[in-house]
């Protein structure tokens, strides 16, 4: 099982206990797991996407999803390992091309985004593609790129794996 399967079964094991669906932890784990291998999590999923006026098919095909007219590629300036990234830093990047609200009147581009090539711990070479810009407008592209290639950051060592989740805040 991979980190972020783990994190999703995780997340949903305590949202079954904590709604009074399982006794502990534990049992909202394996209700959990239940729910993915017989299918049910993901009527469940497509059931969300019905209910918020989504088409639901592109489960089955990503094509149907919009796609922004326009790409970049952010690469590495150096070579070594990506030792660490700042997601607050992506996030006002995604916003600055569309793909959020600077302010609560902003429309969404649902087409814009930022789509990345490397995680944390793996080797990069100079040059090498680290992330992809897609957008609509390049209004405010310049500055998104920068801030983009500002949030990885590049080092001669791997860096020490963390744990995904440190602790449960209330937990006994």
């Amino acid at each position: 099982m991979c980190i972020r399967d783990s994190l999703s079964i995780e997340l949903s094991a305590w949202m079954f206990y904590l709604g009074g669906k399982t006794s502990d932890v534990d049992q909202g784990r394996t209700l959990a797991r239940a729910m993915i291998t017989s299918g049910k999590a993901l009527q469940k999923f497509r059931e969300c996407i019905r209910l918020q006026g989504g088409d639901e098919r592109v489960i089955e095909d990503a094509k149907l999803l919009p796609r922004a007219a326009f790409s970049t590629v952010v690469v590495s300036p150096a070579s070594g390992y990506l030792v660490a990234t700042n997601c607050q830093q992506f996030g006002i990047a995604l916003a600055m091309i569309g793909g959020g609200r600077e302010k609560k009147e902003d429309r969404i581009d649902h087409g814009a985004g930022l789509e990345f090539h490397k995680r944390i711990g793996e080797q990069i070479e100079k040059g090498e593609p680290l992330a992809t810009i897609h957008y609509n407008s390049d209004a405010k592209l310049t500055e998104a790129q920068r801030l983009v290639a500002d949030s990885f950051e590049i080092g001669q060592e791997p860096a020490v794996a963390k744990p995904l989740i440190r602790r449960v805040l209330g937990a006994s």
